[in-house]
């Protein structure tokens, strides 16, 4: 069973696999603003995404924010938001401070990690219920970066080098896992009237390991996410 946070990295992959297509309009060479409106089973409307991205030479800042809509409320009542801020290296993304706050049905959680430059991960997030808590040791969550940061670092790469394949290890404040990224196809696709990129495109497969000392378990998260930039 896929747990809580990782049931959201469907719609975060989507995100960021799409974030540079043309059919979203930067409002500055170094931001870019994108809602995604995302649908299940018989066109279903389950989910808003609305993600904006800063980058400057040495610097980036990302902000999500997610709202479940129509039925999927009445299962799972959700609103996220999440932002992170950090460095960018020549080959690397350095996170400095992530803030997530979440409302799941009626229930609020807050999330809060600050990062050191010896790779060290400070946990600032409200304490874990007794019925849930975190069992994870400081020294596993050394030289982890938040979910926002492992997109925005699969992001780069796809435009620097055309592929997918990368592994990241992810601490969120309430969970230890690897995000195993790899290349499935490449895909020509041309405008229509949901968006206007045309051109080569690669579809990336995500799946989502737990990193636990009492063992892994690997969850391929359902589908597939399409990149919406020149492969």
């Amino acid at each position: 069973m896929i747990s809580r946070r990782a049931a959201l990295l469907p719609a975060i992959a989507v995100a960021f696999l799409s974030i540079s297509s043309g059919s979203i309009k930067a409002a500055e060479a170094d931001r870019v603003d994108a809602r995604f409106e995302i649908f299940g089973f018989a066109g279903l409307h389950v989910l808003t995404n609305r993600t904006t991205v800063d980058e400057t030479a040495d610097r980036y800042t990302i902000s999500m924010d997610l709202d479940t809509r129509g039925l999927a409320s009445v299962f799972v009542d959700l609103t996220s938001h999440s932002e992170v801020h950090g460095r960018l290296g020549r080959d690397a993304s350095y996170p400095d401070a992530y803030r997530a706050d979440v409302r799941r049905n009626g229930a609020d959680r807050h999330y809060g990690l600050d990062y050191r430059r010896d790779g060290a991960v400070i946990n600032a997030s409200a304490p874990p219920s007794l019925e849930r808590p975190l069992l994870v040791a400081v020294e596993q969550t050394r030289g982890t970066v938040d979910q926002l940061t492992a997109y925005f670092i699969l992001e780069r790469q796809l435009a620097d080098r055309g592929t997918c394949a990368l592994v990241v290890p992810v601490f969120d404040g309430s969970a230890l896992y690897n995000l195993h990224f790899a290349d499935v196809e490449r895909e020509m696709l041309s405008a229509d009237e949901y968006q206007n990129f045309a051109g080569p495109t690669q579809i990336c497969e995500v799946a989502c390991e737990d990193n636990r000392p009492i063992g892994t378990t690997t969850r391929t998260l359902t589908g597939g996410a399409r990149s919406g930039m020149p492969a």
